[in-house]
């Protein structure tokens, strides 16, 4: 049995050309039929990064009543709310991987982790559009830094959590078929516990406490500073972040093989 990082390494290269053909079919089928086809998915989040730059560089600031630059907060939405997006996209998806491939996976021959994996970059590359949309809305408007120069790493990060929890959801969805609600329920609730669509400029205490405690938090705090601030206000994020996305890869991966053998009865 195949466990820890090398041999998941390795899955990933020889298994390459299988995870793009699977990733560019994916992007297809879910928009097959429809009149202008794959352009959806990208189209789709580019019209919600128009519609936060809208809502919160001229409605929200101004009922906030906040005496801090509305382009400023729009930004600060704006850097957080990309990557967020696109993990919800995965958490949509996540525990029905392997329930809704059923006949590849009871195929023997067939490699069963590609599946977690083509999800989790289906899932993240429609938003590489509104992630030029939110680099592009920050140089606009004079928000990019040195910071800006990290964005490759966390890509890379976001990319490992995003398939650590794909293989952990998945793996756990084979055996109990209600998790899609629990996390449908998260993913809404989980929006307004992370420090996304908050005023970055207002400290309320009780809320800086249950951002703490949401892992989620460290994520949009480390694309904050990346293309909002000229500084890090939470270093510790730049620390946690990263551990915990490859700590969550590496957990996904263990419990996914250990669970593997168990799969096609459960299916």
């Amino acid at each position: 049995m195949l466990s820890g990082p090398v041999p998941f390494a390795r899955m990933l290269y020889v298994r390459r050309e299988l995870i793009t053909e699977m990733v560019r079919r994916q992007l297809r089928d879910e928009h097959m039929g429809q009149a202008i086809g794959v352009l959806w998915a990208f189209g789709q989040p580019l019209v919600l990064m128009f519609m936060y730059a809208v809502l919160f560089a001229y409605v929200f600031p101004a009922r906030f009543g906040s005496d801090v630059s509305r382009v400023d907060y729009s930004a600060s939405v704006i850097a957080g709310i990309v990557p967020w997006l696109a993990f919800q996209n995965l958490l949509f998806h996540a525990p029905g991987i392997l329930v809704n491939q059923a006949n590849l996976v009871k195929q023997i021959v067939f490699p069963t982790e590609v599946l977690p994996v083509k999800t989790a970059l289906g899932s993240a590359l429609p938003y590489c559009v509104a992630l030029l949309f939110a680099l592009g809305y920050s140089a606009w408007h004079g928000t990019l830094s040195w910071w800006t120069l990290s964005v490759p790493w966390l890509i890379i990060c976001q990319l490992a959590a995003m398939i650590g929890v794909a293989f952990l959801l998945s793996a756990i969805g084979v055996f109990m078929r209600d998790l899609k609600e629990f996390v449908q329920v998260f993913t809404t609730v989980n929006l307004f516990i992370q420090p996304t669509l908050y005023n970055p400029f207002v400290h309320i205490k009780y809320l800086d406490t249950l951002f703490y405690f949401n892992p989620f938090s460290y994520l949009t705090w480390c694309w904050q500073d990346a293309l909002f601030r000229p500084t890090a206000p939470h270093p510790s994020a730049w620390i946690v972040f990263p551990l915990c996305s490859f700590g969550v890869l590496i957990l996904g991966w263990l419990v996914f093989e250990s669970t593997r053998p168990s799969f096609g009865d459960a299916l």
